[in-house]
C-alpha cells in the first residue's frame, strides 16, 4: 500500500483519560515514512518509542484516544515533532478501545509550501496567485504596503473588482491571453487604493492550468517622472522655438 497503516490500543487512566496507546500492528509503508521498525515498537507505548510525543503542540493522545472511546473518525495533518516530518491522514475505530491510522507524509510539500510563503515574505513586489477566472488566492504583505487593503480583505475577491473602469477592456484582453497560456509582459493598469486613489502597476503574469501566477511593481511614480520629464523637454522645445523665432524677428 502506498499508506503508511498503524493500528493501536488506546490505554487509559483511572478516570477513563487516554494517557497513551499501544502499537499492535504496522505496515511497510508506516516503516519506511517514520523510520520506525515494526519488530522495535510492536507492543510497545508510543511515549516509550517516541519520547516526549505526549509534550508536541497537539495533543495527539487525547485526540486519537477520543476517536477510540467515541467511534468518531478524524482527518488530520501533523507535525511530528521527534521525526521532523508531516504527515496528512485520517484516524478511525472499528472497535471501542482501539484506533487505526492511516496517512501519507506530506513533508515534501509542506518545505515547498514553506519556502514559497518564505519568498512571499520577504519579496518587495507585489506577488499573487489567482484563479483563472480573477480571484485572488495568494498575496503576499506589499499588497497591504501599496493598496492599504489587509491580504484577508482581498483574498477571494476577484481584481477585476480594483482596476479601474477604463482599464478593465485592455485587462480582460491580457486575461484572454493568459487562459490560452501565453506570457503576458510589462502590462500595465490602475488599481483602486483603500484611500479611493489610483496606483500604477505593471506586470509580469504567466498562467498554468487553471491558476495564474504574476509580479508586478508599483510604477505610479516614475510614470510621474516621466510624465514631468516630458512636460519640462516640451516647455524647454517651446521656449528654444520660441527664442528662436524671436531672434529671427529681430534679424
Amino acid at each position: 500500500s502506498p499508506f503508511a497503516f498503524s493500528h493501536h490500543k488506546v490505554i487509559l487512566d483511572d478516570n477513563g483519560k487516554p494517557v497513551d496507546y499501544i502499537f499492535l500492528d504496522v505496515n511497510k509503508a508506516f516503516e519506511e515514512m517514520t523510520g520506525l521498525k515494526a519488530a522495535e515498537i510492536i507492543g510497545k507505548k508510543v511515549t516509550d518509542v517516541i519520547p516526549g510525543f505526549e509534550k508536541t503542540g497537539i495533543n495527539w493522545i487525547e485526540l486519537y484516544g477520543n476517536v477510540a472511546i467515541t467511534g468518531e473518525s478524524s482527518i488530520f495533518e501533523q507535525y511530528a515533532e521527534p521525526l521532523g516530518r508531516w504527515y496528512q491522514g485520517q484516524a478511525y475505530s472499528h472497535a471501542k478501545g482501539f484506533f487505526t491510522t492511516i496517512f501519507v507524509d506530506v513533508s515534501a510539500q509542506r518545505r515547498r509550501e514553506e519556502e514559497l510563503d518564505s519568498f512571499f515574505t520577504v519579496n518587495l513586489d507585489l506577488l499573487c496567485i489567482a484563479s483563472i477566472n480573477g480571484r485572488f488566492l495568494k498575496l503576499n504583505k506589499q499588497w497591504e504596503t501599496v493598496l492599504g487593503y489587509s491580504k484577508e480583505e482581498l483574498l477571494g475577491h476577484k481584481f477585476f473588482e480594483l482596476i479601474h473602469p477604463d482599464d478593465i477592456k485592455p485587462t480582460i484582453k491580457a486575461v484572454s491571453e493568459l487562459r490560452k497560456e501565453n506570457e503576458v509582459l510589462n502590462f500595465v493598469n490602475r488599481y483602486r487604493c483603500k484611500d479611493g486613489s489610483y496606483r500604477i502597476i505593471e506586470w509580469r503574469s504567466k498562467s498554468k492550468g487553471n491558476f495564474i501566477y504574476a509580479a508586478a511593481r508599483d510604477i505610479t511614480s516614475r510614470t510621474k517622472m516621466e510624465e514631468d520629464l516630458k512636460i519640462s523637454e516640451l516647455n524647454i522645445r517651446t521656449f528654444f522655438h520660441s527664442l528662436q523665432h524671436m531672434v529671427l524677428i529681430v534679424s
